[in-house]
């Protein structure tokens, strides 16, 4: 594991802007390292030191450990131009930003547990509540399981899980803060996608976990939470679940701003093999960059819409509404069907050359397949859930 340096300093305080001009300062390492991430199935070392050095890592932690505090923004702007470089490596950043903005939602020993003394920790997390279970026992639960999907394993310290509750009483989830070392490590991540996330399998049995290092998901739906008065910023009384699917958009923008930069620097001057005409002066070739573009800023906007919303609910005091939550998990997942039919479009045109694995669009074309495959931004599911409610009917999804 690299070792992370000493957190942010007082006066060494980056704002929001500098903070994505040193994103996209790393965006051409990034896409150096790319095929090699690949290739070993993990994050790369350099890239995490990186993450570090330019305070990326600490973007939505909180200032009494050290972190920026900034806007949920960032999830889209930072996480976007990681993107552009490496997927799995944004895939991986934006999932563990996230738990440093939900863990804040945990009390006040939960947050000092993990933070206080190793202010640098990062969490993973494998949220498949159903995956797992979690008996009650004196003091907290015991938990147990096999869990996938855990996303940028390898630098963190801690797991954050989901399991189902095994009592008397109905099945339901609950969320639990965990050690990593309390988990073995299954090799599990062998795909065809967002290969470099290391998004492989954990699994314990009988594992004990205190009482307050776990969270219920209704508490985090949005307005004050238990880690309120420890953490009192209104970035952490946003809702997890009903702004999630943005989480995952910021590296599925990335992704496809990334293959549409690769399509237009090589077409720009690409000559036809065939009847030596320039590429670039072909009308289908012309609205196929113009749709593209559209595609992909549709979904930067409507995003940041989303974002904007959100915040401006908290900042009035008010809990945002189920259908307003629902609404905003809709237009997630259509912002990231966006970027996919924007990934597919260009690389309908690019030609035979695109499907070289030294190319870079083939990789890209993979990873926001695998990246739309994530349930949070599945529009069929997501839309048919607005339209429910839109019609009067209950959600399914009543942890929303």
């Amino acid at each position: 594991m690299v070792q992370a340096p000493a957190i942010v300093q007082p006066g060494d305080t980056p704002g929001y802007e500098e903070m994505v001009e040193r994103a996209a300062a790393l965006t051409p390492k990034l896409a150096a390292r790319a095929e090699e991430v690949e290739k070993t199935r993990v994050i790369h070392p350099d890239t995490v030191r990186d993450l570090w050095d330019t305070q990326l890592w600490s973007a939505v932690k909180p200032k009494r450990y050290g972190g920026l505090e900034l806007g949920y923004g960032v999830f889209l702007d930072l996480s976007e131009r990681i993107g552009r470089g490496c997927a799995s490596t944004a895939w991986i950043y934006g999932n563990l930003l996230s738990h440093d903005w939900m863990l804040p939602m945990w009390n006040a020993q939960a947050q000092d547990e993990v933070w206080k003394d190793n202010p640098t920790a990062l969490i993973a997390s494998s949220l498949v509540a159903t995956a797992g279970t979690a008996k009650p026992v004196a003091g907290g639960y015991e938990i147990s399981g096999q869990w996938p999907y855990c996303s940028g394993i390898d630098p963190s310290d801690w797991m954050m899980m989901a399991a189902m509750i095994d009592d008397d009483g109905p099945r339901r989830p609950i969320w639990l803060v965990v050690p990593r070392d309390a988990f073995e490590e299954i090799d599990t991540w062998q795909v065809s996608g967002l290969v470099g996330s290391g998004s492989r399998d954990v699994k314990c049995e009988g594992v004990f976990v205190a009482e307050h290092m776990t969270l219920f998901p209704h508490e985090a739906r949005g307005g004050p939470t238990p880690g309120s008065d420890h953490v009192p910023g209104l970035l952490y009384q946003l809702p997890v679940l009903g702004l999630f699917p943005h989480i995952l958009l910021g590296p599925m923008i990335g992704i496809a701003q990334g293959a549409y930069d690769d399509y237009v620097g090589e077409i720009r001057d690409r000559v036809s093999t065939y009847n030596s005409s320039k590429l670039a002066e072909h009308v289908q070739v012309q609205m196929k960059v113009a749709e593209a573009a559209s595609l992909i800023q549709a979904a930067r906007l409507l995003g940041h819409d989303n974002i904007r919303e959100a915040e401006r609910v908290a900042e009035s005091g008010r809990v945002p509404t189920v259908a307003e939550k629902i609404r905003w998990r809709r237009d997630g997942a259509f912002a990231a069907q966006n970027c996919v039919k924007a990934v597919q479009l260009l690389q309908s045109a690019i030609g035979a050359a695109g499907n070289y694995l030294s190319h870079p669009f083939q990789r890209r074309f993979r990873d926001i397949h695998a990246a739309a495959s994530q349930v949070q931004v599945n529009f069929d599911i997501n839309g048919a859930e607005f339209g429910r409610v839109e019609l009067g009917l209950d959600p399914i999804n009543k942890a929303v």
